[in-house]
């Protein structure tokens, strides 16, 4: 028998975070930023503050901007911001940050706790001072749930000198991330060395001493963001599915929606065209063929779901 309430973590299937070297971090405009590289960056254990995709970065970055800058000169200037890379400080883990995980109930047909930002993936990062970041993520959640505020926690600090970088957003950023992005979700194989290349005629390091890891850093951040989106793009596609089954979705206690695919054909022709482009893409290889395995168990899991509904409403 089917389990009728089924939780999804998001670190189930991730199989690399715990080697990633270098995450990153929009802020909403320089004057932050510089703040940053001057005294580093404050955070509370569990809060969702990092990520290691460069597109949601740099989507986070101009989007704050925007909405802190609404009109006037700063607004005109286009107050742009930066993307900026850390080194993963010695003394931390990285970990999912809290109230990341879903639950799907079948009986009641309801999607609950957190899909948007289980969806979200690696988007959604957080720094922990046990190696165990899954215990402590569920522990702080149940102190926050308990009524202890994330905000009065004890504030720790990541180091000016694990700054390691920038990206200034501007149009050069900007076109680099959109072949990106493209290149990723065409799952195309990249041209890793001229992207390597692109990105490093951007990147402003913090020290001269970076520029010998540089490449090593650029290289990281082109894996982590080709995981992050296939994730993402795999967790909100099963949404779609439950969402054409007559799924309702819930973000903490507020309904919240799923772009919505036209019907079950539809859904059922997205899955497939993936499934072709898995068994064909030069894309996953070396570090990244962990996530053909990934991609082929999530598609399985869609087709079991799809096939089960259809199979309930079959007449007695």
């Amino acid at each position: 028998m089917p389990l009728s309430r089924l939780e999804l973590v998001s670190s189930h299937g991730d199989q690399t975070l715990s080697r990633v070297r270098f995450v990153l971090h929009g802020t909403s405009n320089a004057t932050d930023a510089l703040s940053i590289l001057d005294a580093g960056l404050r955070f509370v254990e569990g809060q969702s503050l990092l990520s290691t995709n460069l597109v949601f970065a740099h989507d986070s970055t101009v989007g704050q901007a925007v909405q802190a800058q609404p009109f006037g000169p700063a607004a005109m200037l286009g107050d742009p911001g930066m993307a900026i890379i850390l080194a993963m400080p010695p003394n931390y883990h990285l970990g999912y940050g809290i109230f990341t995980s879903a639950y799907i109930d079948r009986k009641l047909k309801r999607v609950s706790g957190s899909p948007l930002s289980y969806a979200g993936g690696r988007n959604n990062l957080a720094l922990y001072l046990p190696v165990d970041t899954e215990a402590s993520r569920i522990h702080i959640e149940a102190e926050v749930a308990n009524g202890y505020p994330l905000e009065q926690r004890p504030q720790y600090e990541i180091e000016p000198k694990c700054v390691f970088g920038t990206f200034p957003t501007g149009p050069a950023f900007d076109e680099l991330v959109k072949q990106l992005d493209v290149g990723i979700r065409s799952l195309e194989p990249l041209q890793v060395e001229r992207l390597e290349a692109a990105m490093m005629d951007i990147l402003r390091v913090t020290d001269a001493a970076n520029a010998v890891t540089a490449p090593t850093a650029i290289r990281d951040i082109i894996t982590g963001t080709v995981e992050s989106m296939i994730v993402s793009r795999l967790r909100m596609m099963r949404w779609q599915g439950l969402r054409l089954l007559g799924y309702a979705f819930e973000e903490g206690n507020q309904p919240v929606g799923v772009a919505p695919v036209s019907d079950m054909a539809e859904q059922r022709k997205r899955m497939d065209d993936l499934g072709r482009l898995l068994a064909s893409s030069t894309l996953f290889s070396a570090e990244l063929s962990w996530l053909k395995v990934y991609v082929a168990h999530e598609l399985e899991m869609m087709r079991v779901e799809l096939e089960g509904a259809e199979l309930e409403s079959l007449p007695d």
